[in-house]
Formats: C-alpha cells, structure tokens, sequence
C-alpha cells in the first residue's frame, strides 16, 4: 500500500532526524508507477536529499520490500534530472555514492548493481565517466563500456579508447564494441528507455506548459504521420515530401517557448509562430528559419533567411549552431511586436517586426499575418529530417 504523497514532503522537511529512514521510504513509496516522472513532489523531495538520505535510499534494494518501489524512483529521478546541468551533477554524485553502498559486502544484488551502471549511461554526465572507466579492467566490462557509450561525450569515449588500448581478449571486444556505438552517429542506445521530460521547479514556477513530454503528440495538431515520436524526440520524416506541418492545438499571442533540435546536414525546417493552420505560415503568420547553415547549398541566402531570423522581414547573427549531429537549445520570446531568439545561450535576434516593415519587408513581398495578435506555434517541414524535444511554453 503506497504511503500519502504529503509524508514524501515532510520526510525532507526534518532530514537528519532520527525518522530519515522512514521519510525516505515514505518518498520512494509515493511513486504510483514506472518511470513515474510526472510525480513532482517526490521528485522534488529526492532533489532536496543529502548523503544520508542516498545512503539509506541504495539500502532499500536490499529490502525485497522495497526493491521495486526504489527501482521505480531512480529511474524516475535520473529522466528528471538529466535535462538540467545543476540537477544532473547532482544525480551524478547521488549515482556515483550508490555505487560506492551497492558495491560493498553487504548489498546482495547484482541487478541493482547493473541498473546504477545503466542509469549512469542514462544520465548522461561526465562525473559518471571516472566510476564507470574503473569498472572497465573488471571480468565483465560490458554495462560500464555500454553506459560510456550512452555518455557518448569525448571524455567518455577517450576512457573506452584507453580501456581499448591497454585490455585484450574478451574484455577488449565488449570495450571496442561499446567504442564503435559510441562513434556511429545516431545509433540509438538499447538500454536507454523513451525519454520523459518534465519541467524544472524554477520553469513551473514562471507557469511554463510541458508541450511535448517525449512520449506522446496529443498537445499537437497536424501531420502526425511524417512527424512521429522515436527516442523521446518528435522526428520529421518527409518520405519523399515536405514533411508537413505540426501546430500546437493552442493559439499563443505573447509567449516564451523553448525546445531543443538537431539538424541533419543540409536541414531545412522552421519554426511558426501566431500562424493559422492553413497557408504557408512565413506570410499568413511568421516563419522563424531552422536551418543547417553551413551547408554549401546555402553559402547564397540573404541573411533574412539563415537560422533564427524572421523570414523575409529580420536577420540573426550566424556562428552559434551546433555542429549537425548534435542537441541545440533555443528560446523564442515573442511580446507584442518585439521578438527574441537566444541560441544556445547567445541572443542571435533581437528586432521589432513592426518597425522593420514599416516601409516595406527585406524580401519586398507582403507578409499580411506578420503582425497578427495570436496564432499556432508549428514546425514548419521543407523536406528534411530534423529532430525537436523537451518542448515548453509560457504566456506571457
């Protein structure tokens, strides 16, 4: 029977009583199912933990008891945490302590010893890499190498290669294959499950809305047969067309959005904002580019028409994309006339769309939903493969 959600908040509440015990199990016994990421208060209880509270919470595997339940939040927590750069190194070293508790005499289960390993590959944080390469020289080297590739940074994959260099046998093989995973661009991990996103305390706060959790579309409108969900990732898959058109079931006037993408070489998407569902959206609403620039077809763009500009209207500044291949993290605030991109951290646009077309767009065509008051937010396809996740929105 699972405990009331309310003992998960008072448990942290008194850490470093003499009940901590017990309010940590009162935390784990508060998820309802696996993977439960949409539980928000014993997600926040666990954030709020310190070594004591992890010590005791490794402990419950050895409870049959409490086995599943603790299974059930860490697997929860590593999806939450792995998001965020601050929450994420936190759950490194949470990770990293399980290691040192399960790894002693007194833990009897080498399954639980495996899912710390997996959810270490998981996570995805450098500060996992120096633990998992110490297991690497061990008789089964296979789920250390594996997580590693999952992490798939350059210090994790420089640990494969040292492990390569310096092990032979069957040891070397399972290193050199998790080596050549962690180098095949795209190559899903087979441990990792659908990855669901969830918002941070500080974004719920704002009043931030979970449009697309990794998991499902039904905050969406449009295409839903080129545009899929793989991976926790909403995936564009032309198949011979443009791709289409997916729209957020809302209308937004003024708003904060922000998700991530990843380009294919070549990539051409974009980004509607306060559009119908009907028309081309770059003039019956507005078209924010979502494009490789540096692919060699588009060394001749005008510069309204690189990555982050108002189409036919503003231009970004170019230089802040990552490499094709890898996640980008972009934010469009739109308040009023005014609009924003940031990129990665850089403000790549920042213009009045009212002014800039005062006497005319930059492209000299008309765009009559430019200055509409609301509209849809939508990927915009142009016949390329293109990747969106961790999708959030705000009114402002």
């Amino acid at each position: 029977m699972k405990r009331p959600l309310i003992l998960a908040l008072s448990a942290c509440l008194f850490v470093g009583t003499t009940n901590a015990q017990q309010g940590v199990k009162d935390v784990v016994y508060a998820f309802p199912y696996v993977g439960s990421s949409q539980a928000v208060a014993p997600l926040s209880a666990m954030e709020r933990w310190g070594r004591g509270e992890w010590k005791a919470f490794f402990r419950l595997f050895e409870d049959d008891s409490a086995r599943l339940h603790a299974t059930y939040a860490l697997d929860a927590y590593v999806h939450a945490s792995s998001r965020d750069a601050a929450r994420s190194r936190a759950a490194a070293s949470a990770l990293n302590l399980g290691w040192d508790v399960v790894s002693d005499a007194a833990a009897k289960n080498d399954d639980v010893r495996r899912q710390i390993i997996v959810d270490m590959g998981r996570l995805g944080d450098n500060a996992c890499v120096p633990t998992l390469a110490g297991m690497l020289t061990s008789a089964q080297p296979g789920d250390p190498a594996m997580a590693l590739a999952t992490i798939r940074t350059a210090y994790a994959i420089a640990a494969l290669e040292k492990a390569s260099a310096g092990t032979t046998g069957p040891q070397k093989s399972a290193i050199d294959m998790a080596l050549a995973h962690a180098r095949k661009p795209g190559n899903p991990n087979p441990h990792v499950k659908p990855t669901a996103y969830v918002l941070s305390r500080k974004e719920r706060k704002a009043g931030f809305d979970l449009l697309f959790d990794g998991t499902h579309l039904d905050s969406w409108t449009g295409n839903k047969v080129a545009y899929v969900v793989e991976d926790g990732a909403i995936v564009v898959k032309p198949s011979g067309g443009s791709g289409g058109n997916l729209y957020t079931a809302e209308e937004y006037a003024d708003f904060e959005f922000r998700f991530d993408f990843m380009l294919t070489p070549g990539a051409n998407n974009g980004l509607g904002i306060r559009t119908p569902t009907r028309g081309d959206a770059a003039y019956v609403g507005m078209e924010l580019q979502i494009l490789d620039n540096e692919a060699e077809k588009y060394r001749s763009l005008k510069p309204y028409q690189y990555h982050g500009s108002v189409y036919g209207v503003l231009p970004a500044k170019r230089g802040f994309l990552k490499p094709t291949g890898e996640w980008n993290q972009q934010t469009v605030i739109a308040k009023g006339s005014r609009i924003q991109v940031v990129l990665n951290g850089e403000t790549i646009l920042d213009g009045d769309i009212r002014e800039a077309s005062a006497n005319g767009t930059a492209d000299g065509n008309k765009h009559p939903g430019l200055l509409n008051a609301k509209g849809h937010i939508g990927f915009l396809g142009h016949g390329d493969v293109g990747r969106f996740r961790n999708i959030r929105v705000r009114r402002l």
